[in-house]
This record gives C-alpha cells, structure tokens and sequence, in this order.
C-alpha cells in the first residue's frame, strides 16, 4: 500500500510537469509567470461513523501555502496548474462538554484552474476554478486511513501591479477521502483559502 503511494505521487509529478511544458510551448509563444502564496485555510468537514456519535463539528483555522504558474491561453485567459501543502480536516468536540480537539488531514492538492484576468483600476481582478486532485501524507487517525481526494475549487484575486495579490479560493470534496474501515464510512473535506500571493 504504502510502495504504491510513493510510487504515484512522483508519477503525478512527472506527468504534471510534462503537461505545463506542452501547453506552455502551444500557448502563443509567451513565458508562463510564477507565483508563490501562504495563508490560513478555514477547514471544516463532514466524517460520518459507521456507529452512533455524540462529536460535533466546528471550522478549524489552519495553513495552506503553494506555487503555482500563469499559462497564456489567449489575451486574457491563462491555464493555472499548482501545488499547494494544505491542512484540512475539522474541530471537532462532544455535545454537552466545552473541551474541543482539531482532527488535521494534510493533503497535498493539485488545482487545474482555468482564469480569466481583467484590469481593473491599477490592478487586475481574477477569476476562475477547476478540478483539484489531493493527495493525502498524513492523518491525525492513525487507524482511519485517507485516500486521493477529488475536488472542485473557486478562485478570485487582486493583482497588484508590484506583483503582490490577495487571495481567495474555496474548495469542495466531492468523493468520499476515507478508506474503507469499521469506524469511518465517509470523509469529505472543504475549505476557505485566504492567501497573500506574489507572481514572478
């Protein structure tokens, strides 16, 4: 199980490298910027047992940090790839007690967004969304096990002309993160990003 982790995610890597050459080698001759950015992820999720619980979920405050690259599909459209490090997961605390605890899932997310990019005073203000693939490299369960997440994530920023952008970007799971197991029979993840971002 674990061999074919570490097998796949280089893979992916490899593969995900290989299409941002090609698409930035058909895409109207013109480098790719890119761009880093951090912040805090304000993650909840849903975690169904597969026996009764008294837990109540809460929004965790976590981090989320990544790079990413503008790809010129055309005059004001650009194909976004990345790859960002992202706490996710929720708070969780049981009815009737004030003692509360974070469960964090850490993923590594992929997002293939698609954005449009218009200026907009001295700035520029963006738009868009597309797929995200996560990958899992850890749990705070040692005995509940996470699998590939797939997503959909919404995006919109200002661009400064330095450079420097504000950030926000909201992702939802949309297949079931858990492995089969007798406790947990669905995990799905969302989260608010807000993010401080500079493009190169």
């Amino acid at each position: 199980e674990y061999l074919v982790f570490y097998i796949f995610i280089p893979y992916f890597l490899i593969n995900f490298l290989l299409i941002t050459f090609f698409v930035t080698k058909i895409s109207f001759a013109q480098k790719p910027a890119f761009g880093v950015k951090a912040g805090i992820a304000l993650s909840n999720a849903t975690i169904n047992y597969t026996e009764p619980s008294s837990l109540k979920n809460y929004t965790k405050t976590s981090v989320v940090a990544g790079v990413f690259a503008d790809i010129s599909l055309g005059k004001e459209v650009f194909f976004r790839p990345g790859a960002e490090i992202v706490s996710k997961g929720v708070r969780q605390k049981y009815e009737g007690s004030s003692y509360n605890f974070p469960i964090t899932f850490t993923y590594i997310d992929f997002p293939l967004n698609v954005i449009y990019r218009k200026k907009s005073g001295k700035g520029h203000l963006v738009a868009g969304g597309g797929p995200v693939i996560g990958v899992p490299i850890n749990d705070s369960y040692n005995q509940y096990g996470l699998q590939t997440e797939v997503s959909i994530n919404g995006l919109v920023e200002y661009e400064l002309p330095i450079g420097f952008s504000v950030n926000f970007n909201y992702t939802y799971g949309l297949n079931n993160a858990s492995k089969d197991n007798q406790f947990i029979s669905k995990i799905s993840n969302r989260y608010l990003g807000i993010t401080v971002g500079y493009t190169f």
